[in-house]
């Protein structure tokens, strides 16, 4: 693979590009998904392909190819600058320069490409296996599964840099349906990892089971201002909606909310936000991102203050810094964006038995839906539906259901005015975090 990266390099700069850039990779990917104890899917894909970016008189064209025959190369080259010539002009897009070496982050483990079929297999069958054995209210498992990635990732670039890495990840999960008399609900759960046997595949049955369950009666509350506590799950989307808004990209567009606040107190006193390209158990880690930049760890919040934004280098160029190593791609056929590698919430934090200990009235948020779209990034307002467990005096009881919590981002990260101390990766846009205790959130029911 490097080299038809090289090849293609020369042969875009041969045909006349002012500058270039070729991103490759190749990856396997596998899935397994079972029901009632037989294999119902078992998949495997290959992808592989180049990217190639050229620079021409103030544009920029792109065009990919899985075909890395010579004929198919000069054809990439020949797309790529038609594209240019019909580009909108853009003076913020550049190459990175070559800078330090890339990050010493290991994200590919051995025991990923060890692993058999038979042992994929057996891993879904055991999550199932747990789930349907937790309760007997289980009644069904929708989908258990695992799944994993093995991918190299190439780059050169005609201002001299030049890369690759191989990366890898596994997961497995369940989703579960729970019914008593009449009423059905679901739960979810996931254990990840960079090699099978990370994996806890009893501990992801046992626990999107009891996910489901708890639920089973559920009622729907009285409308009322309280204490909320989200769960890693829940807490999981909520940032990952608000990282959204904390990139260069949609400050620069008039598309955040935290547009012209760095320095201001936004979150809670304690409250951390770190996007971690480096974090040695981060899914999205990585040795540098989709343009050569190396990776590292960007403040976002600190101690409760805006510390800045995330940047790639076009965004960096136009605001005249450099790159925070946050160009991501999708794969090789898409051009670098801007965005978070693996968000990490930390601070001081509290045994979760002790904070739900001291709340007097609340609610213990297990699940929410339409985060994405119920948040709009620009006026920090959100209003989403929620489901979980009503907190009196201290003890966790009824479940409640059909419950819509609404407020105002900053409003609600001034409020957190604790985190847990049970921390956890949740993927689907790897971030690393605790429970949250919220004060004075509006919550909609009866």
């Amino acid at each position: 693979m490097i080299d038809a990266v090289d090849r293609l390099l020369e042969l875009a700069l041969s045909r006349g590009a002012a500058a270039a850039e070729v991103y490759a990779e190749q990856s396997v990917t596998r899935r397994v998904k079972v029901f009632r104890g037989a294999v119902e899917e078992l998949t495997s894909a290959r992808r592989k392909g180049v990217g190639l970016r050229v620079f021409q008189e103030g544009s920029v064209g792109y065009a990919y190819a899985s075909d890395l025959a010579d004929e198919s190369l000069r054809e990439i080259v020949d797309m790529a600058l038609a594209n240019a010539r019909v580009a909108d002009h853009d003076p913020d897009s550049v190459l990175p320069a070559p800078r330090e070496a890339p990050a010493a982050v290991e994200v590919y483990d051995p025991g990923l490409d060890q692993a058999t079929d038979e042992q994929r297999i057996d891993l879904a069958l055991a999550v199932e296996r747990a789930a349907l054995g937790a309760d007997p209210r289980i009644k069904s498992v929708d989908e258990s599964a695992y799944a994993d990635g093995d991918a190299q990732v190439f780059i050169a670039n005609s201002g001299g840099v030049r890369g690759q890495f191989r990366e890898g990840h596994c997961y497995a999960y369940a989703y579960v349906l729970g019914e008593q008399d009449g009423q059905i609900e679901t739960g979810l759960s996931f254990t990840v990892g960079r090699k099978p046997a990370d994996l806890d595949p009893q501990g992801c049955g046992v626990e999107a089971a009891t996910r489901a369950v708890e639920l089973l009666g559920a009622t729907k509350p009285k409308t009322t201002r309280t204490t909320v506590v989200l769960d890693p799950f829940v807490s999981a989307s909520f940032f990952g909606v608000l990282s959204s808004a904390l990139t260069a990209e949609a400050v620069q567009k008039g598309r955040s909310l935290f547009a012209g606040r760095i320095g201001e107190q936004v979150a809670g006193p304690g409250v951390t936000l770190t996007d971690d390209g480096i974090h040695p158990d981060g899914l999205a880690s990585a040795p540098f991102d989709g343009e050569g930049v190396p990776c590292r760890r960007t403040p976002l919040i600190a101690d409760g203050v805006l510390q800045g934004f995330l940047y790639n280098v076009r965004t960096g160029h136009r605001d005249g810094r450099d790159s925070t190593g946050n160009g991501v791609r999708g794969s090789y056929q898409s051009m670098p964006g801007v965005g978070p590698t693996n968000l990490v919430l930390s601070g001081p934090q509290v045994p979760l038995a002790e904070l739900i200990g001291g709340i007097e009235h609340g609610v213990l948020v297990t699940n929410a839906i339409g985060i994405h779209s119920g948040a709009n990034p620009v006026s920090g307002e959100f209003s989403v539906g929620i489901s979980g467990l009503l907190i009196e005096a201290g003890r966790v009881g009824q479940p409640v259901h059909e419950v819509t919590m609404a407020g105002d981002i900053v409003s609600m990260l001034r409020s957190i005015v604790a985190l847990g101390d049970d921390a956890r990766w949740v993927p689907g846009g790897s971030v690393l975090t605790p429970s949250v205790v919220i004060e004075g959130v509006s919550i909609g029911g009866a």
